[in-house]
């Protein structure tokens, strides 16, 4: 009777195959990773995931997933690749086909095999055309599903799901006291982040510190304008880091002085550690924040009113303690782990009914 409970347990799972080629690092890669972890903690779910050969990524996730396989040559052109994904869905027998972005979206069986669902992720404005053996999209803002459906994607085939944030470990990293206040900015070094916006409105903010982390191909052009702008003192940067928890719990503000960003992770990040965030007025970040109910933002690439902005939520307690509130509720309605896996569940299960 127990085994006869147990086979009936394991077929009314919802089974998910879950594949990234992915770069290396990245805010989807990262959020990838934190729900393919949630969704294994899941009794209700038996998830497959497939990844393009990653060493740090397979090291990862293979402490917390069970079911885990890698493609050395992740690209539609490469038979064998296309092969291997087909085997795997024709062996699983998945319910649900989650496919992340472009490339591993293209390698999509161009059949059903076992009657499975492909459902297409975006957390960007990528092109149509590489989610055309998708049943179904789900994008991470309401921007991006707004944009798929104005190039044709049926409305209800088309799901807002957005991302959640590793919780707050209440970990600190030492930090001298020298009392000036610390900003902290987070991801790649890459041009869209415009760092060095940030950099330059350090010339503003005399009485504060920055620390940016992450790594990129700018490393080296940030550390010349520190240089130059006889910021060595107040800017830090540092290499990525996954605890992230351990510089927001020290830190004063957080700063997303985007040129482009989709969503805007650390935007949840900073709500769900309870710190002020100031974000440009453009993209993901621009449509999270609410000026003077939950952050505060800031003309696009203007240093001087992005210091002015700063300056104004550290001046202001009032300010300060209202927009801590509303985003640490933010956070716990609409972008906990709980609510978004939970939503990924029930629109799996209604499609694949």
């Amino acid at each position: 009777m127990a085994t006869n409970s147990k086979k009936m347990e394991k077929n009314t799972k919802l089974k998910i195959l879950n594949i990234l080629s992915g770069a290396d690092d990245g805010g989807a890669e990262r959020f990838f990773e934190r729900l393919t972890i949630s969704f294994d903690k899941k009794r209700i779910i038996n998830q497959k995931v497939v990844i393009k050969t990653n060493s740090r990524r397979l090291n990862f996730l293979k402490k917390n997933i069970n079911d885990l396989d890698q493609v050395s040559i992740f690209n539609p052109f490469n038979p064998f690749c296309y092969k291997k994904i087909n085997d795997i869905v024709s062996e699983f027998e998945p319910n649900v086909i989650l496919a992340w972005m472009n490339r591993a979206s293209k390698l999509l069986p161009k059949i059903r095999i076992n009657n499975e669902i492909k459902v297409g992720r975006l957390g960007g404005f990528y092109k149509i055309k590489n989610y055309v053996k998708c049943d179904y999209l789900i994008a991470n803002t309401v921007e991006i599903k707004k944009y798929l459906i104005n190039h044709g994607w049926d409305p209800l085939k088309v799901e807002y799901i957005p991302n959640f944030v590793n919780k707050n470990n209440n970990e600190k990293i030492d930090i001298s006291l020298d009392h000036k206040k610390i900003i902290v900015c987070l991801g790649r070094f890459h041009k869209n982040k415009a760092f060095d916006v940030m950099i330059k409105a350090m010339t503003f903010l005399p009485s504060f510190k920055l620390w940016i982390i992450g790594s990129g191909k700018l490393k080296d052009s940030y550390l010349e304008s520190i240089n130059k702008l006889n910021l060595l003192e107040r800017v830090e940067l540092y290499d990525w880091t996954d605890n992230i928890s351990q510089y927001l719990n020290v830190a004063d503000l957080l700063v997303c002085p985007s040129r482009h960003e989709p969503f805007g992770n650390v935007v949840v990040d900073a709500w769900s550690h309870k710190i002020p965030v100031v974000v440009s007025n453009t993209g993901g970040p621009g449509k999270l924040i609410k000026h003077r109910i939950n952050g505060l933002k800031f003309e696009s690439e203007n240093s001087f009113e992005l210091a002015e902005q700063i300056q104004t939520v550290m001046d202001d307690a009032n300010l300060r303690k209202k927009i801590l509130k509303n985003g640490y509720l933010e956070f716990k309605n609409n972008f906990s782990e709980d609510v978004i896996v939970n939503k990924y569940i029930d629109f799996f299960r209604k499609i694949s009914k």
